[in-house]
């Protein structure tokens, strides 16, 4: 091995020492060839190949002096440094190696082997850091991320493609300009400039990020939205000698993110607020109402006999009455009154702070005769009334829960009046619990002798409509009343705290049943079920699963539980550790009425989910609807998919809607399409003729 020396020292005697302490020897197993210079700029003339280490003997103190040592871009950057220690000013010597502006130090007392491995270890530092520092180039022009690199001025002194594309400029274009005037920022919402993070870095020595909503104005007048991470780059003396830039396009993922937001807080198919944009803003103006000592109104609102509408003009039509009946409420109310849907045929109107008892008779009594008005659904006069239910802060209560449950008792008590009415909340109307009590008393009475009946509704893959698996549904009837509303049931079970005796039964039975089609030669169905959210915050909720499924011998794999998105909301901690036990168990987790609620990415991501189901009032008439709505029930899926989660539709009910899910990218889906809900010996009969 023959290692290539330039020696740079005046010294003639410091010459003669090395020239001698390397003197060729034939029994040595290295080679050190020795040239001298006086200083690195008589170096740098000599024509002769580069070094392959350089030994420099500095002047006393010189360790912070940049002029005895090599430039990073001259001829001997990069090149491994040894100092002379003895010479000199030894301090100085350790403050350069412990600066690295040196790889070591060469003692007078060193032998010849000891320098020629001080020499060796040297150089293979020297490889290693050249090895890294290309490794690091090609990460840095690999990398999908902007990179732009600063000097302390704010110039640029590198950009890789990523940056080039994103601002649309050449590297050419775009090195040793300021910052600022290569990436001109301003905000997405009130165009105000934006201070470039460089900037910001380099007078604070901080890492800095852009404010949500920054925009980048390219090369061509484009703009694109951009989060980022700025740096600042230090030097061995402390300074600031640059910032590091890492940014990325955010454009696409804001849009997708807007428009999840949007559906968080709003109704699909009539774009006015959705319940839980009501709570937050009753929440406000309740506040607003006590600190003014000022009045406001609540005002429940439902369509009378709404059912009869879908069932003799179908669905399509319903939700076109609701847009009109949408349109009317406006024009009845002022722009600082909220409306809100709550879901189905039922709305909520939250008259501002200042609204008394006689502005809210006016207010009901507009609304009255405005619904009452033929509508015109596909040319056919469509007559339809409403009902009203009012309570007053603070006459009726000071908190909105308190005023939300008297106005719905005042609208129960208009619909007991005749429908097509509105009444105004009194202490008389809570008689109306006698028949919530006469509701729960039948239902503990079906659930001690079994008056209870699952149907299965099959969920199918839309390509080929073969059976994937069903969802359990309730259903009661009573030996008077008849068939009873599923939802007025449950509803009824929630308020008693009989739902998880309920939802115990209907778990027991969809297991139980599972498990007879698999015995009777059926291939295995994966069945879901719908829980409540006390069901789910029930302490032995996930030992009674392992024990039903045990009990019953089914894989866990074929139980799927299907979950609102409010029911995991209530309690987030509590909600993901039950779940995350549940899918430790091999259960599959869905949320059920997907898009309806809260619709925040954020939760996502907390909860183990397997499965979304998108809910009916995106699916139907979707394939003729219009591309906005198109668009949301595409975002819709597109979260799924981003998620890395397959969803599935409800209420399919044309196959122009299956055509057009299948499309959009959804592959499985449930609804009249394909079946309505059938009872167990039915569903055994689909699924053993299943292929």
């Amino acid at each position: 091995m023959d290692i290539r020396t330039l020696v740079v020292t005046p010294d003639a005697g410091e010459r003669a020492r090395l020239s001698l302490l390397f003197a060729a020897d034939a029994a040595a197993p290295a080679t050190v060839t020795l040239r001298f210079a006086d200083t690195l700029q008589d170096a740098e003339r000599d024509p002769l190949p580069a070094p392959d280490l350089l030994v420099l003997a500095p002047r006393p103190g010189a360790a912070g002096q940049a002029a005895t040592y090599p430039a990073p871009g001259g001829p001997f950057g990069g090149i491994p440094v040894v100092l002379l220690a003895h010479a000199g000013d030894i301090a100085g010597a350790r403050l350069a190696l412990a600066a690295r502006l040196a790889d070591d130090l060469l003692l007078a007392a060193d032998t010849r082997s000891e320098s020629v491995e001080r020499f060796a270890a040297a150089i293979r530092r020297g490889r290693v850091r050249a090895r890294r520092k290309v490794s690091s180039d090609i990460v840095l022009a690999a990398m999908a991320d902007a990179v732009i690199i600063t000097d302390a001025a704010g110039r640029i002194s590198y950009c890789n493609d990523a940056a080039c594309d994103l601002t649309g400029r050449l590297a050419a274009d775009m090195l040793d300009l300021p910052i600022d005037a290569v990436m001109p920022l301003h905000d997405a919402t009130s165009s105000a400039v934006i201070e470039h993070p460089v900037v910001h870095v380099l007078s604070s020595k901080r890492s800095v990020r852009l404010p949500p909503g920054s925009v980048l104005v390219r090369a061509d007048g484009g703009e694109i939205m951009i989060e980022d991470s700025t740096s600042p780059v230090i030097g061995t003396d402390g300074a600031v000698d640059g910032t590091v830039m890492v940014f990325h396009d955010v454009t696409a993922s804001r849009q997708l993110q807007n428009q999840v937001d949007y559906l968080a807080r709003h109704d699909f198919l009539t774009g006015l607020p959705n319940r839980f944009a009501a709570q937050a803003h009753l929440r406000t103006i309740l506040a607003q109402a006590e600190a003014q000592a000022r009045p406001l109104g609540v005002m429940y609102l439902d369509l009378d006999n709404f059912k009869t509408i879908n069932d003799t003009l179908g669905h399509a039509a319903g939700d076109q009455l609701l847009v009109a009946v949408t349109a009317r409420l406006r024009a009845c109310c002022r722009a600082m009154d909220l409306i809100s849907r709550q879901g189905g045929d039922e709305f909520l109107i939250l008259m501002a702070p200042g609204t008394d008892a006689p502005e809210m008779n006016g207010a009901a009594q507009r609304i009255l005769q405005a619904v009452a008005q033929p509508h015109d659904i596909d040319g056919e006069k469509v007559l339809v009334g409403c009902s009203v239910g009012i309570a007053l802060y603070p006459d009726h209560g000071a908190t909105g829960e308190t005023l939300l449950q008297h106005a719905d008792t005042a609208l129960h008590a208009a619909k007991a009046a005749g429908r097509n009415t509105y009444r105004i909340f009194n202490g008389a109307m809570l008689n109306s619990a006698i028949e919530r009590r006469m509701l729960e008393n039948a239902l503990r009475l079906s659930l001690d002798a079994g008056g209870f009946e699952l149907y299965y509704q099959p969920k199918v893959a839309l390509a080929d409509g073969a059976i994937v698996g069903c969802e359990a549904l309730l259903r009661w009837r009573h030996p008077e009343w008849g068939w009873v509303s599923p939802g007025d049931a449950v509803h009824c079970a929630e308020q008693s705290g009989l739902i998880v005796d309920l939802g115990r039964w209907v778990l027991d039975e969809a297991v139980q049943q599972a498990r007879r089609w698999q015995d009777n030669g059926c291939q295995p169905c994966p069945v879901a079920v719908n829980v409540s959210a006390l069901e789910l915050r029930h302490a032995d909720f996930v030992e009674h699963m392992r024990q039903c499924l045990a009990g019953h011998g089914l894989r866990p794999a074929l139980l799927q539980l299907e979950l609102t998105e409010s029911a995991l909301m209530r309690d987030v901690a509590g909600a993901a550790d039950v779940l995350r036990q549940l899918r430790a168990i091999g259960m599959t987790l869905a949320i059920d009425d997907f898009g309806t609620g809260y619709s925040n990415l954020g939760y996502l991501a907390d909860f183990p989910i397997d499965v979304l189901k998108v809910d009916r009032s995106f699916v139907h008439g979707i394939a003729a609807d219009g591309p906005r709505r198109q668009g949301l029930l595409r975002a819709v899926l597109a979260v799924a998919s981003n998620l890395g989660l397959p969803a599935v539709a409800e209420g399919i009910e044309t196959a122009a809607e299956a055509a057009f899910l299948t499309r959009a990218g959804c592959h499985q889906g449930q609804g009249f399409h394909y079946s309505p809900p059938v009872s167990a010996a039915a569903f055994e009969r689909l699924l053993c003729r299943a292929p």
